[in-house]
């Protein structure tokens, strides 16, 4: 199509305009588990933390949400410093924890 067809359209050639027909778009990211689910994403999430400072988890091995924390862990943007600290249960777990929309 070319000239003035191509501007019959609802926005008139103008681009995108606010109204009915605007889209929100939605932020990409891992879903935060509540209740008796979040329990079971902090045992993952220490599984994970384990895994990358202390000592390798093998495959086999790993628990069914070991790669939804290994994802919601990389939104927490913490070094491996941070990790180690978090590895060991106190403040800086519980800092992860709250990090990750996680604390109870």
């Amino acid at each position: 199509m070319s000239g003035p067809r191509h501007m019959d359209g609802p926005d008139r050639g103008k681009g995108l305009e606010p109204g009915a027909r605007t889209i929100i778009p939605l932020m990409a990211g891992v879903a935060r588990p509540r209740g008796e689910r979040r329990v079971l994403m902090q045992e993952a999430i220490v599984e994970v933390v384990g895994h990358l400072v202390l000592r390798a988890v093998p495959p086999g091995e790993r628990s069914p949400l070991f790669d939804q924390a290994r994802d919601l862990l990389s939104d927490a943007g913490w070094g491996l410093d941070e990790l180690f600290e978090a590895a060991h249960d106190g403040p800086a777990r519980r800092d992860l924890f709250r990090a990750l929309g996680l604390e109870e």
